[in-house]
Order: C-alpha cells, then sequence, then structure tokens
C-alpha cells in the first residue's frame, strides 16, 4: 500500500471510529492490538497487513473492506443510530465479564472466546481447560449475551455440579 492510500485508509478508520464515538484504545481492545498499533493505522503509517483484518473486525466491517477501498474507493456504511456491531457486543460483554462475579479462570476464557476470530462458543469449548470451567463460561456468555442477571460464582458453581 502507498504512502497515500494508507493515509486515506487512516483518515476513514479515523472517521468511522469516531462516528461510534470510541477512543483509540476502545477500538484497539476490539482488534485486539495495541493503541499505538491503531495509532499507526489511523496516522496512515506503516503496518503488517494482518493488522487491517483487526481493524475491520474491530468496525464491524466484512473481511476485505478496507481493501475494495483502496482499490475502488468505495467506502463502508457509516454505522447508523443505534446500530450495534458484534464487536461492540463483545466488547460490552468483554467489559461486564471483566467487572463481574465471575471466578478468574472463567473470566480468562471468556475473554479469549470473545476475542478469537469464529464463534466464541467453539474456542470455548476447544479450550485447554477442566470442563467445569468451561461449562461455566458457556453459561455465563449466554447469560451475559442475552443480557440476562450475571450469575454469582457460588450459584455457577452449583449449577455446573448439577449438570
Amino acid at each position: 500500500m502507498s504512502p497515500d492510500q494508507r493515509a486515506a485508509v487512516g483518515k476513514l478508520v479515523q472517521r468511522h471510529r469516531a462516528a461510534r464515538g470510541l477512543s483509540q484504545d476502545a477500538m484497539a481492545a476490539r482488534a485486539p492490538m495495541s493503541a499505538v498499533t491503531w495509532g499507526r493505522v489511523e496516522d496512515g503509517k506503516g503496518v503488517h497487513a494482518a493488522t487491517y483484518v483487526g481493524v475491520e473486525r474491530a468496525l464491524g466491517w466484512p473481511l476485505g473492506t478496507i481493501a475494495r477501498y483502496v482499490d475502488t474507493g468505495e467506502e463502508p456504511p457509516a454505522p447508523t443510530s443505534g446500530e450495534t456491531d458484534v464487536a461492540e457486543q463483545d466488547q460490552d460483554i468483554v467489559e461486564s465479564v471483566l467487572d463481574g462475579p465471575y471466578p478468574d479462570a472463567v473470566k480468562v476464557l471468556l475473554v479469549k472466546a470473545l476475542r478469537s476470530d469464529g464463534d466464541p462458543v467453539d474456542a470455548l469449548l476447544d479450550a485447554a481447560a477442566p470442563d467445569g470451567d468451561k461449562i461455566r463460561a458457556i453459561r455465563a456468555l449466554r447469560e451475559l449475551r442475552s443480557g440476562g442477571s450475571r450469575a454469582s460464582p457460588a450459584r455457577s458453581a452449583d449449577r455446573a455440579r448439577t449438570a
């Protein structure tokens, strides 16, 4: 990508991030990448090509959106009022997980699963962790995604023993 193309992409990314009302740090966490790397993208500086995949994911864009923009000038649609993409939902869930009453092992499993490229439930099932922690993490994910109340660690443990 040429310096001019990187600069154009940087302005596009910055515009779309600002339209969501989010900081570089918040978007970088969704990618996931460092805030320094996110800043390099917005500043039009050189980054690894794979970095743009994280940017697309964080912004809720289909894979290849940035390449299409560079090739054709076609901009992705601006977020609409009230629009919540999967990355935003998952970041909200990550924040709820970290603030929630879940055991640390479950928190780690949930955050890793939400930041994986595929289905978080599949990532939980594939994780190298005790089955009890996986079950608690899947239940917590379902509760959080449905907007349900957060279960206390004791209640989650009791339910896992009866499963």
